[in-house]
């Protein structure tokens, strides 16, 4: 039996509140909500609050919608604060079967994507409340579940409050967490997808640390400095990316899994190589970036502490590369500015005790579980408008892989 599709104007009802869908923000999968009753706070007369919903159209897919409220339901993520919080579920009783599924997450203004570096050169403390905020999940996971989050980009990091003096930044999306070492195919978004996943090793918490490297500097070029955003030739994307890293950062070693030797093997021509422009007879290069401190240091105001920053994440080599911890202790910059914005300690942001999270793993992340790779997981939609996608034989959307259960 099929479940009605969430329309605007419709009332949900969850075991938490009551909710009223006013806006779609996701063609017919994500809507703004405005919170009409809630048994777990009192609503003020005139005091507009909202809610943000998720669902499903796709039948077949439903079960994505599952996993990812089974995640969220995990013991102990309701006390990681730099997490986006779940609120309610609607429509997972059997007693409803016309019900639509729907997952209620609170409400977040805006994400990465939308908010200009340009805006907040005079806040220095914005780029370290967001990278604090994101490591602090990444540890968490990793110390909790031994897990990693896979997709951190630019839409996964929510922004609220980013003109007061007490910005909140958490992480959105556990729809794709998986255990450690995952191989299975190269995840992650082509833009922040870290080394070892483009040579078949796997994908590990570095790897979500490296992303958050990806990220800051998209952030503060405001443009795809890392991904194929700047592709001049046909097809060869994943080569194109892989040729961007070995210029932003350095060498990269030999893939693991022989199907990608020529992928490898055309990037580094593409990083040395020149090419005849086909109007001006001028030789020019196919990559033409340079470093990333070279391309951070073109923007302007960006403080060196941070390029330095960036760079201690960007490591190739990912056993070299700082855990999300070890980045939460880096002396140069988080150090210098320990408070959040807000004077609240820094260990406040979770709870960290013992007692408090139970030492044994969950038997499993995703009970069935599978890997769901969302229509932008290779290319943000900023990406998308500059036109360049994907001609990868690894399809924009493969099919779900399933995964190993936690031992």
């Amino acid at each position: 039996m099929s479940k009605l599709p969430v329309t605007l104007g419709q009332i949900l009802k969850g075991k938490n509140g009551l909710y009223e869908i006013i806006e779609a923000l996701k063609t017919n999968t994500v809507f703004k909500a405005a919170i009409l009753g809630s048994t777990s706070e009192e609503i003020h007369p005139g005091a507009q609050q909202l809610a943000v919903i998720k669902t499903e159209t796709d039948e077949s897919m439903n079960y994505v919608l599952n996993r990812e409220r089974n995640n969220y339901e995990l013991p102990h993520m309701a006390s990681c604060k730099t997490i986006r919080a779940l609120r309610d579920v609607i429509g997972f009783d059997s007693q409803t079967p016309l019900e639509p599924q729907c997952i209620v997450f609170e409400w977040m203004d805006q994400d990465l994507r939308t908010v200009p570096y340009s805006r907040f050169r005079s806040k220095p403390g914005l780029p370290r409340v967001i990278a604090r905020s994101v490591l602090e999940t990444l540890a968490f996971l990793k110390e909790t579940y031994g897990a990693f989050h896979s997709d951190i980009n630019p839409n996964n990091i929510l922004l609220s409050n980013v003109d007061s003096a007490c910005p909140i930044v958490k992480v959105g999306d556990l729809g794709n967490m998986l255990r450690e070492g995952y191989d299975d195919t190269r995840i992650q978004s082509l833009p922040t997808r870290a080394p070892e996943v483009w040579r078949g090793l796997g994908c590990f918490h570095s790897s979500d640390v490296w992303s958050l490297g990806a990220t800051l500097t998209y952030w503060l070029a405001q443009r795809l400095v890392f991904g194929a955003g700047d592709k001049i030739i046909d097809g060869n994307t994943e080569a194109w990316c892989i040729a961007k890293i070995i210029r932003l950062v350095g060498p990269i070693s030999p893939p693991v899994n022989e199907a990608f030797l020529d992928e490898f093997s055309l990037a580094r021509a593409l990083e040395k190589e020149e090419y005849e422009d086909p109007e001006t007879g001028e030789m020019k290069q196919f990559i033409t970036v340079g470093t990333v401190r070279q391309e951070l240091e073109r923007i302007g105001g960006v403080p060196q502490d941070l390029i330095e920053f960036i760079e201690y994440l960007l490591v190739i080599d990912h056993t070299k590369r700082p855990t999300a911890r070890e980045a939460l202790g880096h002396p140069v910059w988080f150090m210098q500015g320990r408070e959040p914005l807000d004077g609240s300690s820094l260990d406040g942001l979770l709870d960290n005790s013992a007692s408090s999270r139970a030492a044994a793993v969950p038997s499993s992340i995703d009970p069935d579980g599978a890997v769901v790779f969302k229509e932008n997981l290779n290319l943000w939609p900023s990406e998308q408008e500059e036109g360049s996608r994907s001609q990868s034989t690894e399809a924009s959307r493969p099919s779900p892989v399933s995964t190993k259960p936690l031992p």
